[in-house]
Parts: C-alpha cells; sequence; structure tokens
C-alpha cells in the first residue's frame, strides 16, 4: 500500500501532544469522570473520604429535593456539604427540588440552590445534572445562562434508562450539556460492570460514571454496596486512569464549541446499536507492513497515543519521525474539523489526503477529495457518495455497505478509484507541484446503463489543523470562481484550492474549510469526465492564484 514509503524502527511515544482546540490539553487515554447524585449521607461519610484518600476528584450534584430538609439520616448537612467542597470535591447543580427541567421555572430552581451555595461558600457550579436523567432540548439555553458550561445526562436514549448502560462522551460530538454517561451503577454492578463502563474512556473519548450512594440507604434502586464500590475507585488507582470531576473538563474541552445539532450524535448511535454496530471508528492494519506505513504517517502527524488508538484499535508506539512527503493519506484518529462534527460523523478516510503547509510549524489541512458526489437520473437528484455520515447516501437507503478502500502511493502523490454498486465510478489523484503546490484531478465515470442528466462533487479542504487558518469565520476568506482562498491570523499566509467547472466556490465557517465544487454535467452511459484542480500554500496570494490558473486553465 505504501511503497514509496521506507521502514524505521520503533521508538517509544515521544511526540508532541496537540490539543483540540488549542489552549486545552489533549484528551488523554483512562480518563474518567466520576459522579454522584442526590446529596446521600454516605457522599460525606464514605465516598469522599476514599476517593480523597486514593486522589481521584469527584463532582457531587446536590438538591434539596425529596426530604433532605428532614431527613439527615440519609442526605447531607449542609456542613457536610460544605465539608466535601472543602476536601476539594466540585459540588454541581441538580436543582433546589429534583424537579423535571421541563417543569416550571428552572432558571429558578437552579438559582435557589446557588444561594444555598454562596450561604456556606460553595463556589457557584458550573456543572449541572439532570433529575432523574431525563432531558430536554428547552433545558439547554436556560443553562447556558445559569452558567452551567456542563451538564451530565444519563445514558439514554442511546440505552433504556433501567439497563443502567450507556456510551462514551466524545467531546464536539455531543453538546457539552447533554454529556452522556457511560455507566449508571445499580445494586448488580460488579466490579467487571464498571470496568466495562469505564473501557469506554478511550480514542479520545471519556467515560463519564454516574453514582447515587454508597449505600444509597433512601433510594434502594440505585444504590451501590460501599464494599464494591471500594473495590472499583482501588481497581481505577491501580489501572491507571484518572478520576476527575465534570468541571475538569474544562481543562480538555471547550464547553462554546457545540454541534449544531445534539439529536444527530445521539441518533447516529441508537441506529448503530440497534443494527448490532459497534460505535468505534478504528481500521485495524491487515499487515505488518501496512500497520508500519500508518505508523509512520500518524508519527507526522503527532498523534496522541489516543488518537494513535483511534485509528488502529490499540495503543502502539510511533516511529520517532515521520516520512518528509508534504502529501500523505490522512490517517483518522483526530477529527479534521474544528466544529460542525454533527455533520461528520464517522469521518471516512478513503478520500482524505493531508497537505503539510511550508511554513514552520505550519500544520496541515486535510482534503476531501471529493467529499460528495451529486447524481441526477429518473429519480431525480441523489447522494451517491458521502465520505462521513451526516445525510443518507443512496446506499445508506438501500442498506449497502462501501468497502473500505485506501490509497495508492504513486510517484510524487497518491491516487484512488471507487466503483459504486450502480457501475458509477470516481478516481481521484494529488500529485506534488513543489513544496507547497499540488495539482489535482477528479474523473467521473458512468459505468451504468442509465443517463447521468447532472453530476457534480463536493471537494472541502478542512483548515482545523493547519496553523494560523482556525478561525470559525470566513470573514479571512475570499470566493472568486474557481477559486477559493484563506489567509492566516497574520494576514501573510494564504491556502488556495480551485477546481475548472467550479459550480461554486465557497466556506463553511464553523468547520472551518474551503470549497471548490466541480460540475461534470451530463454523462451517457459509458462515458467519463476528468476535471482538474489545484491546491498551494504561500505568502503571496498573487502568485497562488497564478499558478492556479496555470494548473487548471484560466476561466
Amino acid at each position: 500500500m505504501f511503497a514509496v514509503l521506507f521502514l524505521v524502527p520503533l521508538l517509544v511515544l515521544a511526540q508532541v501532544p496537540v490539543a483540540d482546540p488549542p489552549g486545552k490539553l489533549p484528551v488523554p487515554e483512562k480518563l474518567v469522570v466520576l459522579t454522584f447524585d442526590d446529596a446521600s449521607k454516605s457522599h460525606f461519610t464514605k465516598a469522599g473520604p476514599l476517593l480523597k484518600k486514593l486522589g481521584h476528584g469527584a463532582t457531587f450534584f446536590v438538591t434539596e429535593g425529596f426530604d433532605f430538609p428532614t431527613n439527615k439520616k440519609d442526605y447531607m448537612s449542609w456542613e457536610e456539604i460544605r465539608g466535601l467542597s472543602r476536601m476539594g470535591f466540585e459540588i454541581g447543580n441538580h436543582t433546589m427540588d429534583h424537579g423535571a427541567v421541563t417543569g416550571p421555572d428552572l432558571a429558578g430552581r437552579i438559582r435557589a440552590l446557588n444561594q444555598r451555595f454562596a450561604a456556606y461558600n460553595i463556589p457557584k457550579p458550573v456543572s449541572f445534572a439532570y433529575p432523574g436523567n431525563a432531558i430536554s432540548p428547552t433545558a439547554l439555553p436556560i443553562l447556558k445562562a445559569e452558567g452551567i458550561r456542563f451538564a451530565r445526562r444519563g445514558g439514554a436514549p442511546e440505552y433504556a434508562y433501567t439497563t443502567g448502560k450507556g456510551v462514551g462522551y466524545e467531546p464536539y460530538l455531543d453538546h457539552p450539556l447533554l454529556i452522556p454517561s457511560a455507566g449508571d451503577s445499580r445494586p448488580t454492578w460488579t466490579l467487571a460492570d464498571f470496568q466495562s463502563a469505564v473501557a469506554k474512556a478511550q480514542s479520545g473519548n471519556i467515560a463519564v460514571i454516574q453514582f447515587h450512594g454508597v449505600p444509597d440507604t433512601a433510594h434502594n434502586w440505585v444504590n451501590t454496596n460501599y464494599e464494591t464500590f471500594e473495590e472499583m475507585m482501588r481497581w481505577l488507582k491501580s489501572s491507571g486512569h484518572t478520576g476527575i470531576s465534570l468541571g475538569d473538563l474544562e481543562k480538555y474541552v471547550d464547553p462554546t464549541i457545540t454541534p449544531s445539532d445534539w439529536q444527530f450524535p445521539i441518533q447516529d448511535r441508537q441506529k448503530r446499536i440497534a443494527g448490532g454496530k459497534g460505535l468505534e471508528n478504528a481500521r485495524p492494519a491487515k499487515t505488518e507492513e501496512e500497520k508500519t506505513g500508518w505508523l509512520r504517517i500518524m508519527a507526522r502527524h503527532g498523534f496522541t497515543p489516543a488518537e494513535v488508538r483511534g485509528v488502529t484499535g490499540e495503543v502502539q508506539t510511533l516511529p520517532e519521525v515521520g516520512p518528509s512527503s508534504w502529501i500523505l493519506p490522512y490517517p483518522g484518529g483526530r477529527h479534521s474539523r474544528t466544529g460542525f462534527r454533527d455533520g461528520a460523523i464517522r469521518p471516512q478516510r478513503e478520500t482524505k489526503l493531508s497537505f503539510f503547509a511550508p511554513f514552520a510549524k505550519g500544520g496541515y489541512a486535510v482534503l476531501d477529495l471529493p467529499e460528495a458526489l451529486w447524481l441526477t437520473r429518473g429519480k431525480g437528484r441523489e447522494l451517491g457518495y458521502l465520505a462521513h455520515t451526516h445525510v443518507e447516501t443512496i446506499w445508506d437507503r438501500k442498506k449497502v455497505e462501501l468497502e473500505p478502500l485506501e490509497w495508492k502511493a504513486m510517484e510524487g502523490g497518491f491516487e484512488i478509484e471507487r466503483k459504486l454498486p450502480d457501475g458509477v465510478a470516481f478516481r481521484a489523484k494529488a500529485l506534488a507541484l513543489g513544496p507547497n503546490a499540488a495539482s489535482l484531478t477528479l474523473t467521473l465515470v458512468n459505468g451504468s446503463t442509465e443517463t447521468i442528466q447532472e453530476s457534480s462533487a463536493q471537494v472541502c479542504l478542512m483548515l482545523a489543523n493547519l496553523e494560523g487558518f482556525r478561525a470559525q469565520s470566513n470573514e479571512n476568506k475570499r470566493f472568486d470562481n474557481p477559486e477559493a482562498l484563506a489567509v492566516d491570523a497574520t494576514g501573510k499566509r494564504f491556502a488556495l484550492l480551485a477546481f475548472e467547472n467550479c459550480q461554486r466556490a465557497w466556506g463553511n465557517a464553523p468547520c472551518p474549510c474551503l470549497h471548490s465544487d466541480p460540475g461534470f454535467g451530463r454523462l451517457l452511459p459509458g462515458e467519463s469526465r476528468t476535471l482538474k484542480g489545484f491546491l498551494g500554500f504561500g505568502e503571496d496570494a498573487k502568485a497562488l492564484k497564478a499558478l492556479a490558473q496555470k494548473t487548471i486553465g484560466s476561466q
């Protein structure tokens, strides 16, 4: 597969961690958020002291609901809640009355509890847990307005509440005010159940675990036996996991970056679970040579252990250096977008290439060649191919899965060919023109028996990992069909994408990205058409434009 690559000895991981976004720490493997609901007495007498002894962080979500005001046998006093805070634990808001978030005056019920916090010199909460794990989109703007930055839900709707099962939290895909629980402890839980939930803390995902009392003397249906709890916490420590509070997520996650559609990642998981499919996106190598090639490529990208696992399914050591080529297949594992990730769930690496900038520490951009393929035939306009999950393709509707493909190395670049089940095919090539520019070609072949009345592709250059170009804005972009141009934060460096017969030059600000989307027009059965494209980086926009026009031909 990687014929142009050579093998080097594997050394210990020594890459500089890449945070997402800048200013945040990269999400490590084995990161676990420990949360406790309902102000159970055992939080102060049992859980807190053990967690403090073992060095785990945690969030205790308190409420004055149930018979909290009068029942000090089963519930903490405010002095004890303050004691947990002084131990260094986060105290979170669970509403004053433990009432549903759809109930009256949610803001008022949050504020009323915050007044109690203020009276006992407990920091104003930035974390929230949904009472009864019942969520509602109407709560999101209210929580935000009340200063809540992270909010935990249960494992539903991906799994039924009664199962106690859940999913890993995927930062920037899951809404920070709808963080799922990876597990919700029940009386029947054993160490194995806990380990199964914690195992979701990998490949950039975080396991958020939900407990109630340990023991819960008021609510036996969510009770956790203290001896079992102690076994879980000691195993967590000995196995190298890090237990943190929900508020501690801000070290790793920017809560201001939110998905455009909070439901889409949930619905995607529901479909996969119902179909018996896994939720991972890793693709283990088939041979040692292939694995070594991908590890070298990941070394060039500066991948962290968590990102390596996201690609291979396991943590592996990386070479000390990667290949010198400035065009490489994109391995996956680290998302190529900053925002709008719900518009690119489970991104496929088949059509993605990384183009490394010639600037010092310039990073790289990721090109989808193509991102999508639109075909108009007898049934109207249809999506024939998409490089991720967001909109159903004709093959999704027919429940036909496309086989995984990989780029093939060729002199000076890479090529790939995808033949769709109906005979339509596309071929893509990227060839280096030098250290900062590449010629692109995209060919569409109508191998079907039906005339394609109209056809077009989306070609997307994602800028999230290109240093200085990460701004989620179109203010730093110019579109002069067929050219899509972006300028970095210094105003001195440029990235340009262009395709002949461009139907639309544009940018999606939240990603951020550039598009130059070419049209292939009408194709009879057996007919094909090849279009030329250009991608380049530089400090002279006029020179880039001139080279683009020379490469694709002036229009």
